[in-house]
């Protein structure tokens, strides 16, 4: 968090837009970072929506308290809902109460047909990251699919003239019953820019571990190993011009399992986690996912400064699974998932000068994406048996304008984007008689327009207020839908939109630096999921379907950073949210508990280098109590939860270009249950303790 830089802009919900450049930052000095990802290539500060970036010095400080890349953003990005941190799973993942987009250098790794794994985040090694960049909220410009905004992670690039070799190994272990928790990370890459050529590849392995808590008892985690690569590939063109291709890979193979038994730990109402016994298959199991994209820039071609990116992405998944009950005993499941992009995008941007002080910005574009998700049931010769989600294919069409009109101290922006959605289900694995099928043909044609609009009033070239309105959609989990679909005619796309309301203040005073931000979003019709009712009472656990229902949200942010002194750093976030959705049954809205939004969450930090060598980190955070429900409310089942505080700390010495450290996650060993599964109530599946103290060693250098 020593140099967390937050900007607040809105046309930054494009920063993936054009992955040539979503790795860009040029830095203006040494409190602000010009963000060049957005389709305007305006500065942040002149755009009116809340963005977080983490630099590698941050996103290495939470990796070595905890590699979960999303419990590191937990801590310093604001709107972010509670992350468990033994959770390698993204599908409650939230910002102000909504899901977002995930990125990995501009490419979607999001499950947006239909949630499944939720592992994209988890499928680059964190050690290669450069930087996150986070949009705080909807965005009108980038379309269906970020309701609550975009976590963009953008990995490694060659920037030196000589080679630069990173190298990091490290392994972490629960203090409390070590055997079977020990993760270990070994990371190398190496890059350089030579003329007008860059490069940088870099090969990762992790052997993960699973998860305990205080008193060594089991957690909901599975062992695994995984192997990523990364290759990162610049050429300058004449004229300015730029071409960049980046590719990942990842491959994880997965091991040994903890998982609720159905029962209670004895003389408790906490759930039992047990190790299971392997799914007979489990040597099929495996995630893989590959990325790739290729950008083209040209500063000048007609007077407008354009932007070309091809990105395609395909996530192989093999689950080999048991759903093991104490009542029951062995349940085992075996599925194949694919989910395949291909995607086009454009911008093109042009400023004009108007007069004295007065200019006029315009970008506009068009994309295109093809998204192809199935998921089959399969037996131990990987032939389907049934179809959870029969092959979908959705393909949006999206053209797009937006203008941005500086005058004095004020800038004001607005734009659109329109969505036309034309898909069908295929023939893939189609049977008569397959239970799940769905009928190959054409889905129902549908189309949808986004709005934005804002303004900013630099109070100081360094302190600006702003305001803005934005439009937020996402998709309605079309591979659920398509399952056991006679007339593919009826089911159409139609994205659920939200509208948000957001007003603040960012700046930096002196050594100080701060933001806050509050909010209100609401949807007539949000895309949420229930467990079909028509099973209740006939299987162990029902299938989720679509299910929409009104939705609303407001909260407020804040965050703030001081350097002390040349040896002291300190930083700290605020996030506050509510939010209720309508219940049909009692006709009314209810508040929803602290397993989608925060009751209150403080985490201060404090980064001291007492001599040169040395590096002491600090981290404390709070989560309040919540009190949303009254007593009838909690009778019918809906939980407030308890306040709890974790500490955090590191410690690091430098020996020549190498970087010896010592951290410790949960750092005083509490014996907790997280707000999340709390909200769950006792007794429940998801009612566990958290993740105990886990000591991390490593060795990081570069050179």
């Amino acid at each position: 968090m020593r140099k967390l830089n937050t900007c607040l802009g809105s046309g930054i919900a494009i920063l993936a837009a054009s992955p040539l450049h979503a790795e860009t930052a040029v830095e203006a000095d040494d409190s602000e970072i010009v963000v060049t990802a957005t389709r305007s290539g305006s500065p942040i500060e002149a755009l009116p929506l809340s963005v977080s970036i983490a630099d590698e010095e941050d996103i290495g400080a939470q990796l070595r308290q905890n590699r979960n890349i999303l419990s590191g953003l937990e801590a310093i990005v604001p709107g972010l809902n509670i992350q468990p941190s033994e959770s390698r799973g993204s599908c409650l993942t939230r910002v102000r109460g909504r899901a977002v987009s995930f990125q990995l250098n501009g490419v979607p790794i999001n499950e947006d047909l239909r949630q499944g794994s939720c592992t994209g985040p988890f499928t680059i090694s964190p050690f290669a990251l450069e930087r996150i960049e986070v949009v705080r909220g909807g965005t009108a410009l980038y379309g269906a699919g970020a309701p609550g905004g975009i976590i963009n992670l953008i990995t490694r690039r060659g920037r030196t003239s000589d080679v630069a070799v990173d190298l990091t190994a490290q392994t972490s272990f629960n203090t409390e019953h070590a055997d079977d928790t020990w993760t270990t990370d070994v990371y190398a890459g190496a890059g350089q820019r030579t003329g007008d050529f860059d490069y940088y590849v870099a090969a990762a392995y992790t052997d993960g571990g699973r998860v305990r808590d205080s008193r060594g008892d089991p957690l909901l985690s599975g062992a695994y190993d995984a192997v990523d690569l990364l290759g990162s590939f610049g050429l300058a063109l004449a004229g300015g011009s730029e071409l960049r291709w980046i590719t990942t890979f990842h491959n994880e193979d997965v091991g040994r399992q903890f998982y609720p038994s159905g029962a209670l730990i004895p003389g408790t109402d906490l759930a039992e986690v047990i190790e299971i016994a392997p799914n007979p298959q489990v040597g099929q199991g495996r995630d893989r996912d590959v990325t790739t994209t290729l950008g083209y820039g040209n500063p000048d071609i007609l007077g407008h400064a354009l932007r070309l990116s091809l990105f395609y992405q395909n996530q192989s998944i093999r689950q080999r699974d048991n759903f093991f009950d104490v009542g029951t005993g062995d349940s085992f499941f075996s599925s194949n998932r694919r989910n395949e992009r291909f995607g086009f995008r454009s911008a093109a941007v042009r400023d004009y000068e108007l007069g004295s002080a007065v200019s006029l910005k315009t970008s506009y574009g068009f994309d295109y994406t093809r998204n192809a998700l199935y998921r089959f049931v399969v037996d131990a010769k990987q032939t389907v048996t049934s179809a959870l989600s029969p092959e979908i294919v959705l393909r949006t069409y999206a053209p797009f304008a937006q203008a941005e009109l500086s005058f004095g101290p004020v800038t004001l922006t607005g734009g659109a984007r329109h969505e036309f959605y034309r898909g069908e289900i295929t023939a893939r694995a189609f049977r008569p008689d397959l239970p799940g099928r769905g009928t190959p043909g054409d889905i129902g044609k549908s189309e949808l327009t986004l709005f934005n609009l804002g303004a900013v009033y630099r109070i100081t070239p360094d302190v600006q207020i702003y305001a803005g309105f934005s439009q937020g959609a996402e998709l309605s989990q079309l591979g659920r839908a398509a399952r056991n679909i006679r007339n593919p005619a009826t089911l159409t796309p139609e994205p659920a939109t939200s509208d948000q309301y957001e007003a603040g203040v960012r700046g930096s005073l002196g050594s100080v630096r701060f933001g806050a931000a509050a909010y209100y979003s609401e949807s007539n019709s949000a895309a949420l999921l229930q467990a079909d009712p028509s099973c209740a009472g006939v299987t162990p656990i029902c299938p989720l379907i679509p299910l929409r229902s009104p939705q609303r949200f407001h909260g407020v942010e804040a965050e703030l950073g001081w350097k002390v002194d040349s040896t002291l750093e300190l930083s700290g976030i605020l996030t506050l949210q509510r939010g209720k959705v309508f219940d049909e049954d009692l006709d009314d809205y209810i508040d929803y508990a602290t397993d989608i939004v925060v009751p209150l969450r403080i985490t201060a930090r404090a980064d001291w280098t007492p001599v040169e060598r040395v590096g002491i980190g600090l981290q404390v955070s709070h989560y309040g109590a919540s009190s949303f429900f009254s007593p009838a409310e909690e009778g019918l089942g809906l939980v407030d939860t308890d306040a709890v505080t974790l500490v955090s700390a590191s410690a690091r010495y430098a020996i020549g270009p190498a970087e010896l450290y010592v951290a410790a996650d949960n750092l005083l060993d509490e014996t907790y249950i997280s707000p999340n599964n709390q909200a769950a109530g006792a007794g429940s599946f998801a009612y566990y303790r958290g993740a105990g103290r886990r000591i991390t060693l490593g060795v990081t250098t570069r050179f």
